[in-house]
This record gives structure tokens, sequence and C-alpha cells, in this order.
């Protein structure tokens, strides 16, 4: 039986050829391959510990953006039936007709447009939220008072008419500022990007 020498130094000599391919091979002129394994392990570990937590930050703004955008289209819906509503009466008005049943709706919806705005205080982080609602809220007040302050008054005369009339217009123009205000701020809330209020939009 033949019995093969052992060569140590043949044996690291076939050693380093490998060694050096290797290395050559994570060093090369291409993206290194040391960059893309730590690229690798950098981007598993994102998705074990930062995914979770941006999954969760991103569905807590779904939820705020989905009660903004329900709220601002009931409080939307509200006003447009306030407003609509509103304008039928003073011409009922001026015409001598009956508003006593229409009045009543008015109030019913003065008073559910309110309670929405106050459920909507806890949301906002700044002042100018809750400013714009009780704002809005006295506006509608002022319209409303000028129904009353002319209940029972004889509007066919063109000069009574003249008067009430005006005074409408004056009590709907104070509404529609802080009505605006209102929106845009419950869009910030939500994230949507509005328009602000007092921008100057440019012209086409």
């Amino acid at each position: 039986m033949t019995i093969k020498a052992e060569n140590p130094e043949a044996d690291g000599k076939d050693k380093k050829p490998s060694k050096r391919v290797v290395r050559e091979f994570l060093i090369a002129d291409r993206t290194p391959m040391w960059f893309t394994l730590v690229a690798l392990l950098f981007g598993a570990g994102g998705t074990y510990y930062l995914a979770p937590s941006v999954n969760a930050q991103f569905e807590a703004q779904k939820i705020k953006s989905d009660f903004v955008i329900r709220n601002y289209g009931d409080l939307r819906a509200k006003m447009e039936d306030f407003q609509g509503l509103y304008t039928v009466v003073t011409q009922k008005m001026v015409a001598g007709d009956d508003v006593r049943a229409d009045i009543l709706k008015l109030q019913e919806l003065r008073g559910r447009i309110s309670a929405q705005t106050v459920s909507l205080l806890p949301m906002f982080t700044h002042a100018d939220g809750p400013q714009a609602a009780a704002e809005v809220n006295n506006g509608l007040n002022g319209m409303m008072t000028v129904l009353f302050t002319n209940a029972g008054k004889k509007l066919d005369d063109d000069a009574e008419s003249a008067a009430f009339t005006e005074q409408v217009a004056q009590a709907t123009r104070k509404l529609v500022p802080p009505l605006l205000k209102l929106y845009v701020r419950i869009a910030e809330v939500g994230r949507l990007n509005p328009t602000r209020e007092d921008t100057d939009l440019p012209q086409r």
C-alpha cells in the first residue's frame, strides 16, 4: 500500500487562491458584495423592527383621515340644508307666507350643527380651530336673530323689504369667513393639504 506524504506547503498554496478569489469577489469594481450583504441584513432588520411601527402609524393616520372626511361631509351637508332653507324662509317672509314650521326646522338644523362643531373640538391642536367653530355658531345665531327680529312685520313695503334683505345679506356674509376657516382647520387635522382661507389664488 502506498502512503501519500502530506505536504503542508502544497495545501497552503491550494488554499491561497481560493481566499484570493473570495476577496476579489467581495471587493470587485461592481457593487461590492459586502455592501449588498449589509443592505440585505439591514433591510431584513428594518422589515422586522420598523414595519410594525410604520404600519401602526399609517393605520392611525388613515383612521383620523376617515374621521375628518366623514365629519367634514356631514357638516357641509347640514350647512347646505340650513342655508338653502334659510333662503326659502326669507323669501316667504317677504311674500307674507307662514314660516313657523320652516323656522322650527332651521332651529333644529342650527342645533345639530352646533352639536357637531362641539364634537369636533377635541381633535384640534391649535386655538384657531375652536375659535372658528365658535364664530360659526355666532354667525348662525346672527342669521336666526334677523328672522326673529322681523317676524310678524309687514314686509310688502319696498323700504321694509329692502331693509330686511340687507339685514339678511349682512348676516349671511358674516357667516362665510368663519365657516371657510373651520373647513380649512378640519382638513388640516386630517392632513388633506387644504388651501388656506387667506390664500390669494393666481389667475389662469
